[in-house]
């Protein structure tokens, strides 16, 4: 961080306790990553010999539907307008039976929640969400607004406040997204969620009221043992940079590498982006 910033010749970076965090430099400075990224893409799919085509089919749990994927999708049926994009939003346990049946292509999820190990796995901050007109109260219990399809984070979330001497109760708890985030936007309570999923304005980040700091979220990308067409590796290269730029985090890749043939044929931007988040 410090070199990039050098290099730069500006503040980048500053430090909060909730982590790492963007200045306004920093900010501008990954926009015009984002699109160097869009031209990369272009590049490559209008250069490539053989233009990407082909149905190509993409599960994700609900959970991460919203989290950074809109512009990475946008990006790739733009440069690859031959590819037929679908997407599917389901539970984890669906999204892992398609995927080994060969029903999906990719499954964007929690690597607890999918055997195998995924091509890219990466991690997401989860942060306390409540109404912009909520009031917590530190002497009374706390009250928790529970969403089911996150449920293999709960254990760690009620970990934390058990740590740092909060009592709760559950309020509210719902197997859909939309019904948790309409239940904190009427002020039942807080959860604590993937921020990239609030599209509410009436909702934001409870940062003041002495809520203990949440763990992170583990987010994996997987391939179906049958995806193996030149769309399928286009989307996976597109995928890969599109998560690195809205995360901001270095993607690990698994065992068995990604699936272009090297480095040197994966994107630059996004090696540029790699080098912002891990200088």
């Amino acid at each position: 961080m410090l070199r990039l910033e050098k290099i730069i010749g500006r503040k980048l970076f500053y430090r909060t306790r909730g982590g790492v965090k963007l200045t306004s430099h920093g900010e501008l400075l990954v926009t015009y990553a984002n699109r160097a990224v869009d031209l990369n893409d272009e590049a490559l799919a209008r250069l490539g010999e053989e233009a990407a085509a082909g149905p190509v089919r993409l599960g994700v749990s609900e959970q991460t539907a919203l989290a950074g994927l809109t512009p990475a999708l946008k990006r790739f049926q733009t440069t690859h307008p031959g590819v037929e994009l679908k997407l599917m939003v389901a539970t984890p346990g669906k999204l892992e039976f398609l995927l080994m049946q060969g029903e999906l292509d990719f499954v964007i999820s929690d690597p607890v929640r999918v055997a195998g190990l995924p091509v890219i796995e990466w991690r997401s901050r989860l942060a306390w969400l409540a109404s912009t007109d909520f009031s917590i109260e530190p002497l009374k219990s706390l009250p928790l607004v529970l969403c089911q399809s996150t449920n293999w984070w709960h254990d760690k979330i009620l970990s934390s406040l058990r740590r740092a001497g909060w009592e709760w109760r559950v309020v509210f708890e719902s197997a859909s997204l939309d019904a948790t985030m309409a239940a904190l936007d009427s002020g039942l309570g807080v959860s604590a969620l993937l921020p990239e999923t609030v599209r509410n304005p009436g909702i934001c980040e409870v940062k003041t009221a002495g809520l203990p700091v949440l763990p992170e979220a583990r987010l994996g990308l997987f391939r179906s043992p049958t995806a193996t067409n030149r769309a399928r590796v286009m989307m996976e290269v597109a995928l890969a940079a599109s998560i690195q730029a809205a995360t901001g985090n270095r993607l690990a890749h698994s065992a068995e590498g990604p699936a272009w043939p090297s480095d040197e044929n994966s994107p630059r931007a996004a090696e540029g982006l790699q080098e912002l988040s891990g200088a």
